[in-house]
């Protein structure tokens, strides 16, 4: 079993703490890579850049999330540049959320997440991972054309898929099968995602195109608020990863939402390999 864990930047004292915080505590795990969103437009380009250096610093193989919406190419190549300067040699390649229902991509721009990966791909030859939706991208006409769209990326030269979270695992079962019909190799990392707030991640989910289970948010509903919901979050999680590991996946992407206690719970679940005690930064 393989698995990387994202982060996404600090802002303020309290976040930059809490970064650093679970960042420590999950380096004994001793990830494939590390991950560091980025905001679409660069909106936090600078955040981001910190946020990736902390964990080049770690010693932890670092991916950067690279947007490409409302910026010119030449600005998102100059982005890559910094950071690649700091050690970086792998992106997560996306176009990013469009900032209006009206958006136009600019005439010097990256239309799509495809043109940013051909873009990349001309000169970069490190690692670049692209993004799928299961449950199909919330502005995708259709699941064929979502596909063929991811189909697209990857024929642009992207080296795996990470797939946003999903919590039912039928739906990620058929995504696979569909991925293999259409003739697709390249490696598929899963999104996982412990719940630690079940109104907040139905919250976000709707914006996302992502759904929670009704059968989850009734066992949060029928669950002891006098006991640790994390138990429950991890339960979930693990249940979810046991299954696909027995079908084939053994590949995960933990969104640590900059938290520790539930990716490292769901890892001590499947008895990943015991973390070696961290070096101190």
């Amino acid at each position: 079993m393989q698995y990387s864990f994202e982060f996404f930047p600090p802002r303020g004292s309290a976040g930059n703490l809490a970064l650093d915080m679970a960042v420590q505590q999950l380096l004994p795990w001793q990830p494939a890579f590390a991950s560091m969103t980025y905001g679409a437009g660069g909106t936090s380009q600078l955040e981001s850049l910190v946020g990736a250096q902390n964990l080049i610093n770690r010693g932890l193989a670092t991916a950067a999330h690279l947007t490409c919406v409302d910026a010119s190419q030449s600005e998102v190549q100059a982005t890559a540049r910094q950071f690649i300067a700091q050690g970086v040699d792998h992106f997560v390649a996306l176009r990013g959320d469009s900032p209006s229902p009206d958006y136009v991509a600019p005439a010097d721009g990256y239309a799509y997440a495809s043109d940013l990966v051909a873009g990349l791909r001309q000169w970069f030859k490190g690692t670049l991972s692209v993004a799928a939706y299961p449950e199909v991208h919330p502005e995708a006409k259709s699941a064929l054309t979502d596909l063929q769209s991811l189909k697209i990326k990857l024929d642009a030269g992207a080296d795996q898929i990470i797939t946003q979270y999903c919590y039912d695992s039928n739906v990620l079962l058929d995504f696979a099968e569909r991925l293999q019909r259409q003739g697709v190799t390249q490696p598929l990392l899963v999104g996982v995602m412990p719940i630690h707030d079940i109104a907040a991640v139905q919250r976000f989910s709707a914006r996302c195109g992502a759904s929670v289970p009704q059968t989850i948010v009734e066992r949060f509903e029928a669950f002891d608020q006098s006991q640790d919901m994390t138990k429950l979050g991890i339960e979930i999680a693990f249940e979810q990863c046991q299954l696909l590991l027995e079908n084939g996946f053994d590949q995960f992407h933990f969104y640590t939402l900059n938290r520790s206690p539930l990716t490292s719970g769901v890892l001590s679940a499947l008895g990943a390999a015991e973390p070696k005690l961290a070096c101190s930064a």
